[in-house]
């Protein structure tokens, strides 16, 4: 096939599972937002939420490293994003993804970034990356490293702020 023929088909795949990503992310149903708003600062059953200190701050500058290395070409340097990539903090980010598991947001990463080699980092630097987000949106560190493996990611919930 032509170069230009398969990398055009590589843009529009890649452009369709970004937009895909980006409204599944924007998906949060009216019971799941009302529930999150009445009770941000509590804790899920067997979790907590992001405002419960779920990473450390060591944790946060080896991901801020994997971050400038694996990710900031596309979502800036900032983590506001660039023109075909979503902000990574804000008031954007936290709409989209208010009231999901940190799981879905490590699972959601994992399966599509880096855009040009998704699922290239090792379980542990995404969760690196992650604690290096929540930082960027001014979530608390704590003494204990956002897990790696998904069931305890799961029972972690992305709230607005309390």
């Amino acid at each position: 096939m032509n170069r230009r023929v398969i990398l055009g088909l590589a843009v529009v795949a890649t452009t369709g599972s970004l937009l895909g990503t980006a409204l599944r992310a924007q998906q949060t149903t009216t019971s799941t937002t009302t529930s999150t708003t009445t009770s941000t600062s509590t804790t899920t059953a067997g979790g907590g939420t992001v405002w419960t200190g779920v990473y450390t701050a060591d944790q946060a500058k080896r991901g801020q490293a994997v971050y400038v290395d694996a990710c900031s070409k596309c979502h800036l340097d900032d983590l506001s994003g660039g023109k075909d990539s979503p902000p990574l903090v804000g008031d954007e980010f936290l709409k989209g993804w208010t009231g999901k598991s940190v799981g879905a947001l490590f699972d959601e990463v994992r399966n599509t970034m880096p855009f040009d080699s998704p699922g290239r980092l090792t379980p542990e630097q995404y969760a690196d990356v992650l604690a290096y987000i929540f930082s960027g949106n001014k979530f608390p560190a704590g003494d204990k490293e956002l897990a790696h493996e998904l069931p305890p990611l799961q029972q972690l919930k992305i709230v607005a702020k309390p």
